[in-house]
């Protein structure tokens, strides 16, 4: 498997899909009184933390409002960011789990077991499995899920960025809520709120809100919740004889671009560290919710043909002519030069993704 033999309708997915799983979700179940108890903000941090091990099931939904530019065969990473995605989760462990994402003409389940994943696409009867968990990988329905937002957001807060909000009852819970305000003056999140079970700590609602907004452009909710282990049969995956097998160790572009692409992004970038813990053609830099994840790959594999070119907006600097997407949550660029395309996107404002774009114009990525 290499470059040549990844079909073009894959580079549509670069728009979208250097958006990592930090992102994921606008307001769903009305409040209702429920009793507040004396827990810190840090101590509740902490129990959200380590809430991984809790099990559960139930029925969720997510919705996002980002307005992500509608460019040709954009890939279903978009959609995730643009409209609402109905969940059923029966979750054993960190480890051995199944989310189904459910739509008008069926489902797609994703299984857990170790380090495998199943994907099972019941509309096309088709199961991909794959070995292994990348460090960067584009957004899948299984992020948006209250407790894995909720998780990602609080493995973000800084020290003294969480406070209190009150109790509400979400799904059957006397849940109680934490906000987290980054001090960073780059990023565009202004609050993430989240509402979380006082005796395990799972995240049972979570809610993004973007600097200059008055309501949240992001949230997840449980509408439904048991919080109890799934019978074993609904988190093993028995297949159907009828079901066409593939086995793909890079199941999306992100994953790809990492295995296959020759470029080697550097360390740091922009005055922002790598958060991946090895340098390779997609990683993840900065610090808290002041995130950027770029991915480098041969410029032939550019998304910007003309038919992207007619939607999306451009403009011009050092780096030359970039393509630029602008949401009020999330910002991202696409240029190319010396024959590197690059892609980039983040939680950041366009003044940071400014000198991203200038430092990799300058000085360009290593080979491996």
């Amino acid at each position: 498997m290499g470059w040549e033999r990844r079909p073009a309708g894959w580079r549509w997915l670069v728009v979208g899909g250097v958006v990592v799983a930090l992102v994921a979700l606008p307001g769903l179940v009305g409040a209702v009184p429920a009793r507040n108890r004396p827990v810190g903000a840090g101590e509740l941090l902490r129990r959200v933390l380590a809430s991984d091990r809790v099990a559960y099931q139930g029925y969720a939904e997510a919705r996002a409002g980002l307005g992500l530019p509608d460019v040709p065969r954009a890939g279903r990473v978009v959609a995730l960011l643009g409209e609402r995605t109905r969940m059923r989760a029966f979750v054993a462990g960190p480890h051995r789990w199944r989310v189904d994402e459910l739509t008008p003409i069926g489902e797609r389940d994703l299984y857990a077991d170790g380090s495998t994943t199943m994907l099972w696409d019941s509309g096309e009867r088709r199961l991909t499995v794959t070995q292994g968990e990348a460090e960067v990988r584009f957004l899948r329905p299984a992020d948006l899920l209250p407790p894995e937002l909720g998780r990602r957001v609080a493995a973000a807060a800084e020290p003294g960025e969480a406070t209190r909000l009150g109790a509400r009852r979400i799904a059957g819970v006397q849940a109680l809520g934490l906000r987290i305000t980054p001090r960073s003056n780059g990023t565009t999140l202004a609050r993430a709120d989240l509402w979380a079970d006082p005796a395990t700590g799972l995240p049972v609602r979570v809610e993004l809100t973007a600097k200059g907004q008055d309501e949240p452009i992001v949230a997840a909710s449980f509408l439904d919740l048991r919080l109890a282990a799934p019978d074993p049969g609904h988190v093993r995956f028995d297949q159907p004889g009828d079901a066409e097998v593939q086995r793909d160790e890079a199941p999306d572009l992100a994953r790809a671009i990492d295995r296959f692409s020759p470029f080697v992004l550097p360390d740091p970038l922009a005055g922002r560290p790598r958060r991946t813990r090895v340098a390779g053609a997609a990683s993840t830099y900065g610090r808290g919710f002041d995130l950027v994840a770029v991915l480098a790959f041969p410029a032939s594999f550019s998304p910007r043909t003309r038919a992207f070119l007619d939607k999306v907006p451009t403009r011009d600097g050092p780096w030359g002519e970039a393509s630029v997407i602008a949401t009020p949550l999330l910002n991202g660029m696409i240029f190319e030069r010396d024959g590197v395309a690059y892609a980039f996107a983040g939680t950041v404002t366009q003044p940071v993704l400014d000198r991203v774009a200038a430092e990799l114009a300058r000085d360009g990525v290593a080979s491996r």
